[in-house]
């Protein structure tokens, strides 16, 4: 069997990663232990072989694999159960051949636990390809535990298995489910920070608030009062809009964001960088925000799509993402609100008003492009 193994590798089925390893992402649900696998075809191919599941090709050829075989092949090499020996279901959810550029197969497995009271350890015996090929190696990591603080974003190493060790035990620490929300609030803020088109979106709006359109031109309030209404109600207005779009977004009732969204979210920055240089929708800028605010908030929630929560969990992140970018909107707002106000009256306040407004539309004209392309 091992000599068999060597001829495939050595006659055309090694490419070019000799010692590729394979990846096991694990997830924790609510329901089950879900396990994203992902298998190098040249090791998967000899380990088949090998299992008796396909021919041993003639030549140089590679085998052909199939997705019902290499269903068949992983559920026979995956056995879970607990630490007093029950069995855990085990369940083959999908399987999909990755040709280009990685060359790999990508398979979901669902591990059941017994019913009862959900589980703090699993011992799970784990022998995809390591079994028959003692040179590879099965790099494990908990993707997600939300009880743990564990996100997708910074997942855990769990540990190698090889040949001579192919039994790891998964021990699970209950914990409060704080860590994990304030991961999410970190999380919200960071993204607001790294997405230039929001941050270019929300300074076009303010920069416009202490002013006030006239026969076509922007000249100063009068009264601050007016300029801090003006802010609150463009402000407050986006807050709704992307908080009801991300929530409906995270929850499944609306679709996901995609190309004509990201788009649509250059767009908007164009619009409102037009509007500070002219008004184009005097008096109707707080609207204008809200409408926006909900494609906003579709783009806000594929940072959610990535988690597997329970209804409950994902209203708490969503919450907790939300907060995180409300954070950073407040402090946006307060740094550069006090600016435009006291410059409004100044020739100072004009160019500022210009050169961010010219280079919002600018921007969203190179991300239109980019996202239309």
């Amino acid at each position: 069997m091992l000599v068999t193994g060597l001829a495939l590798l050595t006659t055309g089925l090694a490419v070019a990663h000799p010692m590729a390893k394979s990846f096991v992402q694990i997830r924790v649900l609510d329901h089950a232990w879900r396990l994203h696998l992902r298998l190098p075809a040249d090791r998967l191919e000899v380990a088949i072989v090998q299992a008796g599941l396909v021919p041993q090709p003639l030549g140089e050829g590679r085998p052909t694999l199939t997705a019902a075989a290499v269903a068949a092949y992983v559920a026979d090499h995956i056995r879970p159960r607990s630490p007093d020996g029950t069995v855990w279901g085990k369940r083959v959810l999908s399987v999909e051949e990755v040709p280009f550029p990685t060359d790999e197969w990508v398979v979901e497995v669902d591990l059941t636990p017994p019913p009862g009271p959900a589980p703090d350890t699993l011992i799970l015996d784990y022998g995809v390809i390591v079994r028959e090929i003692a040179t590879h190696a099965a790099v494990l990591t908990l993707e997600q535990d939300w009880a743990r603080n564990v996100l997708p974003h910074k997942p855990r190493l769990l540990g190698t298995l090889r040949a001579e060790s192919r039994q790891i035990r998964i021990d699970r620490v209950q914990g409060s489910p704080w860590p994990a929300w304030t991961s999410m609030v970190v999380m919200g803020a960071r993204h607001i920070l790294e997405g230039a088109d929001h941050l270019a979106f929300l300074v076009t709006l303010i920069l416009t608030a202490p002013l006030v359109a006239e026969n076509g031109r922007w000249r100063p309030v009068e009264e601050p009062r007016k300029a801090l209404w003006a802010t609150f109600a463009r402000v407050s207005a986006f807050t709704v809009g992307h908080s009801v779009s991300l929530m409906g977004a995270a929850l499944g009732w609306l679709p996901p964001a995609g190309k004509g969204v990201e788009a649509l979210i250059a767009l908007s920055v164009g619009i409102s960088a037009l509007h500070a240089l002219r008004p184009i929708f005097p008096r109707r800028e707080a609207w204008v925000a809200g409408g926006f605010g909900l494609v906003h908030g579709l783009a806000f929630a594929e940072t959610l799509s990535t988690l597997s929560l329970s209804t409950g969990q994902l209203v708490a992140a969503t919450l907790g993402f939300n907060l995180g970018i409300e954070l950073v909107q407040l402090l946006i707002v307060a740094a550069v609100a006090p600016v435009v106000f006291v410059l409004r009256r100044r020739a100072a306040g004009v160019w500022t008003r210009w050169a961010l407004g010219a280079g919002a539309l600018a921007a969203s004209m190179v991300w239109l492009y980019a996202r239309l392309a």
